[in-house]
C-alpha cells in the first residue's frame, strides 16, 4: 500500500483539514481566537528562538486558544498559511512522523528541511513517549519551530527536563486573574480609588472566587458552574487524564483526597495518618498526592527554612489549586480559609512557617533574594495574637516588613524596628503593588 493511501485509510487528511482551516481561508476563525490576555504578549518573543515552546496549565484555561492566537499573529505577519501545522492529540492518536509526512507531501509541497515551518501539537501528553519523539523532530529539523501544549503537568515534567534539556522554554497559562476577570466581564473600577468602589470590589471578588477565573464559567449560574467544575475539570482529570499517565489503583481515592483538601484548606499533610485512614502504606499515599500536584489540582507548601533540604523534611500543608474547586467540593468551607487559599494560589506560594511553639505565618514569599511573610486574617477585629507569628518570623530571619491581609483593618504595627502593614483584601491593587515591590525589589 502506498504511503498516501495509508494516510487516507486512517483519516489523517480529514483531521488536518479540520484542524487547519487557514490553509483554505487564510485566517483563524474568530471563534477560535477569542480575547487576548497578557500571556499572549509574553509568549510572542519565544517564537523567535530555536527552542521548543511548552505551554502548560489546567484544562480549560485557554491553552488551545493561545495557540490559535499565536497562529493568527503569524498569519498577520505574512507567514504562509501552508507553513503552519496544528494538530490535537486529544482528538486522535497519530504519530508525528505520519502527520509531518502528509503535511510535507500534500500541503507544504517542499522539503521540510528547507523551509521555516511552525508546528503546533496540542495536548502532547496524550502521545506515548512524546519526549523522545519530539526530541528527534527538534534535532532533525533545525528550521522547524515547535510549539507544544499539555494539560496540567501530567508526564510533562516527568522525563522532559532530562530528555529535552536546553531545547525548550516553558510558559504556564493560569485561570484569569481578578484584573482579567473584571476586564472580561466589562466591569470598570478606578484602581486608584479602591475605597469608593469597596462595595463593588467585595461583590465581584466573591463571584471571582466562586468561578475561579475559568473563562467559560463567567456567565454560568450556580448549577451550571458546579457541574462544569466537577465534571469537565475535576472528574475528567482524576478519572481520565491521571490514569492515562500514572499507575493509579484507585482514582476514587484521588477524588476523596481532593474533597478532604477542599473541606480543610491548608491542612497539615500527615501521610501516615492519611494512609492508615485509607488502608494503604505511606509511600503510596505520598504518590497519590504527587499525582494531584502533577495534575495541578493541588498545591503543597513547605515549612520555610533557608536550607531547602530542611524544608523538604519538615511538615507540609496542602491546598487545592483553585478556589472554584473548593467552592464546588466543599460549599461550607470556612470563607477565611478560602481567602487564605486564594493568596496561596495567586502568589504561587511555596512556603509557610511554623516553629516548635506553633507560632505560624500563612505564606512566605521569596524572590530576588527577598523574603516577605504574609498572614491572612479575615475577621472583624485584629489583636496582638494575630501579628505575633509575623513578628517572630521577622525577628528570626531579619526581615523589616511583613504583610497582614485583613477583612477591614487598615493599620501599621511596629515592634523592635519591624513593621507590619495591615491591608484589607478588597484593596486588591494596593496589595498587588505592596507585595510585588517587596518581592522584586
Amino acid at each position: 500500500m502506498s504511503l498516501k493511501s495509508n494516510f487516507n485509510d486512517i483519516g489523517v487528511q480529514m483531521y488536518l483539514d479540520d484542524f487547519n482551516p487557514w490553509w483554505k481561508k487564510g485566517h483563524v476563525p474568530s471563534y477560535a481566537v477569542g480575547r487576548k490576555r497578557k500571556i499572549f504578549q509574553e509568549t510572542l518573543p519565544f517564537l523567535d528562538t530555536r527552542q521548543i515552546l511548552l505551554i502548560t496549565g489546567l484544562r480549560r484555561v485557554g491553552k488551545t486558544t493561545l495557540m490559535h492566537q499565536i497562529i493568527e499573529s503569524l498569519l498577520t505577519t505574512s507567514i504562509n498559511p501552508y507553513h503552519i501545522l496544528y494538530f490535537s492529540f486529544d482528538e486522535a492518536s497519530l504519530e508525528p512522523d505520519s502527520l509531518l509526512r502528509e503535511f510535507e507531501i500534500d500541503i507544504l509541497k517542499k522539503d521540510l528541511q528547507d523551509e521555516k515551518v511552525f508546528v503546533f501539537f496540542d495536548e502532547i501528553q496524550k502521545l506515548k513517549d512524546w519526549e523522545a519523539k519530539i526530541k528527534i523532530l527538534y534535532d532533525r529539523h533545525p528550521r522547524m519551530k515547535i510549539i507544544l501544549s499539555g494539560s496540567a503537568q501530567i508526564t510533562m515534567w516527568r522525563g522532559s527536563r532530562e530528555s529535552l534539556a536546553g531545547r525548550f522554554f516553558d510558559v504556564r497559562v493560569n485561570p484569569l486573574t481578578f484584573d482579567e476577570y473584571l476586564q472580561f466581564k466589562g466591569i470598570s473600577i478606578d484602581t486608584d480609588r479602591e475605597k469608593i468602589f469597596e462595595k463593588e470590589i467585595r461583590r465581584h471578588f466573591s463571584e471571582y472566587l466562586r468561578s475561579g477565573g475559568f473563562i467559560e464559567t463567567l456567565n454560568f449560574n450556580e448549577v451550571m458552574l458546579r457541574k462544569y467544575i466537577r465534571e469537565s475539570l475535576l472528574e475528567r482529570v482524576v478519572f481520565v487524564d491521571i490514569p492515562q499517565s500514572f499507575r493509579i489503583g484507585s482514582p476514587e481515592l484521588l477524588f476523596k483526597l481532593l474533597e478532604i483538601a477542599a473541606s480543610r484548606p491548608g491542612f497539615y499533610l500527615d501521610y501516615k495518618n492519611l494512609a492508615n485512614d485509607f488502608g494503604m502504606d505511606q509511600r503510596t499515599m505520598a504518590g497519590y498526592v504527587a499525582c494531584l500536584e502533577s495534575a495541578l489540582l493541588c498545591q503543597k507548601l513547605y515549612n520555610f527554612s533557608r536550607n531547602l533540604m530542611t524544608s523538604e523534611k519538615k511538615i507540609k500543608r496542602l491546598y487545592l489549586s483553585n478556589t472554584a474547586f473548593t467552592s464546588v467540593l466543599s460549599p461550607q468551607a470556612d470563607p477565611s480559609l478560602v481567602m487564605e487559599q486564594y493568596f496561596v494560589n495567586r502568589l504561587h506560594g511555596r512556603f509557610f512557617w511554623r516553629n516548635t511553639q506553633k507560632e505560624e505565618v500563612d505564606l512566605v514569599c521569596t524572590g530576588d533574594s527577598a523574603i516577605l511573610p504574609i498572614e491572612i486574617k479575615i475577621r472583624e477585629k485584629i489583636d496582638k495574637r494575630d501579628v505575633q507569628g509575623l513578628f517572630k518570623f521577622m525577628a528570626i530571619y531579619e526581615q523589616a516588613t511583613g504583610i497582614l491581609v485583613t477583612l477591614n483593618t487598615e493599620a501599621s504595627y511596629e515592634k523592635a524596628g519591624k513593621r507590619i502593614i495591615a491591608i484589607p483584601y478588597w484593596r486588591y491593587w494596593t496589595l498587588e503593588r505592596e507585595i510585588a515591590e517587596r518581592i522584586h525589589r
